[in-house]
């Protein structure tokens, strides 16, 4: 089979299609062939060797997947050959992608438990785009976060695949959402999605802004998957008793903020680390039934893997960037 395959650290120029053995499913798994696989920034900072994860050499990346079964193992019963399914990324046996090989490739191996059932109601391409974007959101939003209807909302980097999942979901949830970007032209594609207000970070001043917006009470929660400078600026914007959780932090992972105001105003910061199973089954249902939809920016071919990496680190993208073996 062809596969994106990486030998060592470095830039897009250490990734590069190869022909290698084509996977066989061992006991309990399943062979899945790959119609789409979404890039995640974990990609970008395993390929650069500053993921904090052990890579074995060589490494075929990429982490989310969806296909059909293409070969069963011994022991399989619930799936079958034909069968749509996209691996649940945490809980299993293998962290796909990362522990092992993944779907920057034409066939990957799963094991039989992990894999979730895709809605043929679903593009490959939306149901490629969601499971880290929305279920990831859903998990920030609603379980760590606990955000209600009637309160604000404001969400960093509408633009990228969890800022808009995470738009489209607190908006149906009835929360005012606010969102920050760095350009007029991501604002008003957000406002499509349901943001009922936007910020251009590069040339407004985000906590005065949220200030004006909400009659000087502040956000309730913030959003944040961005670290660095906007991180500091969402704490600054909440409001008394306000959340911030946060999941990420790639354009900053230390970040200093001020003590005084955080204690004196009784902020929370919560951690929010990937989702559930449940979550993902309850996105993809949303998806099904058209209540949510996964926004692709640009689809790449696996010949094309350094490109499609490029592009994501270009930060123009406003939606999630696919790889189609």
């Amino acid at each position: 089979m062809k596969a994106a395959v990486m030998r060592e650290f470095g830039g897009s120029s250490v990734l590069n299609v190869e022909d290698v053995e084509d996977p066989e499913p061992g006991p309990g798994h399943v062979r899945i062939k790959v119609d789409a696989c979404a890039l995640n920034h974990v990609d970008v900072d395993i390929r650069d060797g500053i993921s904090r994860f052990d890579i074995t050499f060589p490494h075929i990346p990429g982490i989310e997947i969806v296909g059909r079964v293409d070969a069963l193992g011994d022991g399989v019963e619930d799936y079958a050959v034909g069968d749509r399914v996209m691996p649940y990324l945490l809980g299993g046996e293998v962290f796909i992608g990362v522990a092992g090989p993944g779907g920057f490739a034409e066939y990957v191996t799963a094991p039989a438990g992990q894999l979730v059932r895709v809605p043929e109601a679903i593009s490959d391409d939306d149901a490629a785009a969601l499971q880290v974007a929305f279920g990831t959101a859903w998990h920030m939003l609603f379980t760590r976060g606990g955000l209600r209807i009637g309160e604000t909302v404001l969400i960093n980097s509408i633009s990228s695949g969890i800022g808009s999942a995470a738009v489209q979901l607190a908006h149906l949830a009835g929360a005012y959402v606010i969102g920050t970007s760095s350009s007029a032209e991501k604002l008003a594609q957000a406002s499509a999605l349901g943001m009922d207000d936007g910020i251009d970070y590069t040339t407004e001043d985000v906590p005065a802004r949220v200030a004006e917006l909400t009659g000087g009470k502040g956000a309730d929660l913030a959003f944040e998957h961005v670290g660095g400078e906007l991180f500091q600026k969402a704490i600054e914007s909440l409001g008394q008793d306000g959340r911030l959780v946060t999941c990420g932090g790639h354009s900053g992972e230390v970040v200093p903020f001020d003590v005084i105001p955080f204690f004196r105003s009784q902020h929370t910061i919560i951690g929010s680390f990937v989702y559930t199973r449940d979550e993902l089954e309850k996105a993809l249902d949303f998806a099904a039934r058209g209540l949510i939809k996964p926004l692709v920016s640009a689809s790449f071919g696996l010949d094309e893997i350094q490109e499609a990496y490029s592009a994501l680190e270009a930060r123009k993208h406003f939606g999630k960037i696919l790889v189609r073996p």
